[in-house]
Formats: C-alpha cells, structure tokens, sequence
C-alpha cells in the first residue's frame, strides 16, 4: 500500500471519529469519498484523480442523500415524545387528594409518583380516583378525572 493509502485510511478514521462526536450525519458523507479515494489510490498513484474521486464522491452523496437524511431525521424527531410530555393523555391515580388551592396532590403514573394539580383552580379530586393527564405544567401534571376527560361539567 502506497502512502496515499495510508492517507485515505487517516482519512476515513479522522471522518468516522467526528462523525461519531456530532451524531448528525455532518461527516458521513466524507467517510464514502474518503474510502472512494481509497479505493482509486489502488489502481493510481495521482493524488488529483484520488482528491477528485473524494470530492466527486462526497459531494454526490451529500447533495443526493442529505436532504432525504433530514427528512427521515425529522419524522423521528417529531415521532420521539419524552419526559413529562409523553404522559399527556395517559391515566394515572390519584394517591393523594389533589387541591391545587391548598398545593397539594400526587398521582401515580408507569409506576411512578408525579406532583398533580387541577385543570381548574377551585376543583378537588379525592384520592384513589382514576384521572386523565391532559398537560404538564413545569415538574407537575395537570389533570382532570377520567370519566370527564372532555372537561364537561368541570366549568362553572
């Protein structure tokens, strides 16, 4: 192996090494040029024509693959909910009466225990009641019961 693929070699780890650090297809698209101009420092020793099969390369698969990588990047990232926001909609119970006047209350949600309070300011739901989580509100979940979870005979 000639020196020039040595320098592809580098090259393809040095391109993986930042692509693994930024995990957002930046230098994917080198790492193929960088192995194309490997593979074209087999067959010649022109350092041009290897520099114009890695640019060639790279710039093909950027301008042909990227804009569908950011696509499907996009749709994962619209699909991908977490933290307090993936609890919207679920059910929980209540373990302890939730009074927002008084702050107070906490249900059970996945096996885990959440601060609640009220959708409205006034309502109670006493404990051991089964409730919809219909926002989140900081650190605590903003609930309603679940046999009402339109809200209808909540407003006054």
């Amino acid at each position: 192996m000639t020196y020039q693929g040595w320098y592809w070699l580098a090259m393809i780890l040095i391109f993986v090494i930042v692509e693994m650090v930024t995990v957002s297809l930046v230098s994917i698209w080198f790492v193929v040029g960088a192995l194309a101009g490997f593979i074209t420092s087999c067959f010649t020793d022109n350092l041009w024509i290897q520099t114009g099969v890695f640019l060639g390369a790279s710039v093909l698969l950027l301008l042909l693959l990227r804009p569908m990588a950011r696509r499907l990047s996009q749709n994962q990232k619209d699909r991908m909910v977490s933290g307090a926001k993936a609890l919207i909609g679920k059910e929980a119970l209540v373990t302890e009466e939730v009074d927002t006047v008084h702050a107070k209350g906490a249900v059970q949600v996945n096996g885990q225990y959440w601060t609640a309070k009220t959708e409205l300011f006034k309502d109670k739901i006493p404990r051991d009641t089964i409730v919809r989580i219909i926002d989140v509100d900081g650190v605590k979940l903003i609930v309603r019961p679940a046999d009402d979870s339109e809200g209808k005979g909540h407003r006054s």
